[in-house]
C-alpha cells in the first residue's frame, strides 16, 4: 500500500512542535548554564513581592488574560512564589473578579468575529443548561478550569452577573488559598520528604476532594438536564 502524503497543515503543525521543543531545549541549556536556578529561592521571590507594584501587575495581567479568554492560571502558581497565602489568595480574587467582569462585559455589551466564536464552544452549551449558583460554583472551583471561556460563555448567556460573580469568588477564594497553601509546603524544601509535609498534602487532599465533589455536581447537572430533554421530549410526541 502506498503511504498517505502528508497535508501541508500536518506538515507545518510538525515543524512548529520540531522548532517549539527544539525552543525549549536551548531555553533549558541556557537556563542551567546562567546560574539562575541557583539564585531562585523563596526569599528572593519575596523581596519582589515586597514591591507595591507587583500586585498591580499581576491584577492588571489577569485583567487583561481573562478580557480576551485567555488562560490565566499560571497566576495560582506565580503569585503564592511571591506572597503570604492570604495575600495571594486575596490578589488573586482582586484579579478574578476584575477578570471577570472584563470577560463577561466584552462577551455581553461588545460582542464582535472573537466573542461569537466562543457561542458554540461546550462550555456556553454547559452553561446554557447548567446556570445554577451550584453549576456555577462546580465549574469554577474544578482543577483546570478554563476561566476565560466561562466568563465568555456567562456573557453571551446574559447569566446574571451577581449570581455569577458570587459563585465565582467563592470557588476561587477557596481554589486559590488550598493552592497557595500547597506551594507555601512545597518550594524550598530539599528533598521529597520535606514537600510532602501535612501541610502540603492536606492541601492537595482537599483540592483532590474539591476535583471530584466539583465532578460529581457537573455529572448530577448534566443528568438532571438529560432527563428534562427527555420529558420534554416526551411530551411533545404526545401533544403530537
Amino acid at each position: 500500500m502506498a503511504q498517505q502524503r502528508k497535508t501541508p497543515d500536518e506538515r507545518r503543525r510538525k515543524y512548529r512542535s520540531l522548532v517549539t521543543l527544539l525552543l525549549l531545549f536551548v531555553l533549558f541549556i541556557l537556563f542551567e548554564k546562567s546560574g539562575l536556578g541557583e539564585q531562585i529561592r523563596v526569599e528572593r521571590l519575596r523581596e519582589l513581592g515586597q514591591n507595591p507594584l507587583t500586585p498591580l501587575l499581576i491584577i492588571s495581567a489577569m485583567t487583561a488574560a481573562w478580557a480576551f479568554a485567555l488562560p490565566g492560571s499560571l497566576f495560582f502558581f506565580v503569585t503564592p512564589l511571591l506572597f503570604a497565602p492570604l495575600e495571594a489568595t486575596a490578589i488573586i480574587c482582586v484579579g478574578s473578579a476584575a477578570g471577570t467582569a472584563a470577560g463577561y462585559s466584552a462577551a455581553r455589551y461588545v460582542g464582535g468575529p472573537w466573542v461569537e466564536r466562543f457561542r458554540e464552544h461546550r462550555v456556553t452549551k454547559f452553561l446554557e443548561r447548567h446556570s445554577t449558583f451550584a453549576s456555577l460554583f462546580a465549574i469554577r472551583i474544578v482543577p483546570g478550569s478554563q476561566h476565560g471561556l466561562i466568563n465568555y460563555g456567562a456573557g453571551l448567556l446574559k447569566i446574571p452577573i451577581g449570581k455569577f460573580m458570587a459563585a465565582t469568588l467563592c470557588a476561587i477564594a477557596i481554589k486559590a488559598f488550598l493552592y497557595a497553601k500547597a506551594i507555601e509546603g512545597s518550594v524550598g524544601a530539599s528533598s521529597i520528604g520535606e514537600a510532602l509535609n501535612w501541610q502540603t498534602l492536606s492541601a492537595l487532599s482537599a483540592l483532590g476532594l474539591i476535583a471530584l465533589v466539583g465532578h460529581m455536581l457537573q455529572r448530577r447537572s448534566a443528568n438532571g438536564g438529560s432527563a428534562e430533554e427527555k420529558e420534554m421530549a416526551g411530551k411533545g410526541e404526545n401533544e403530537q
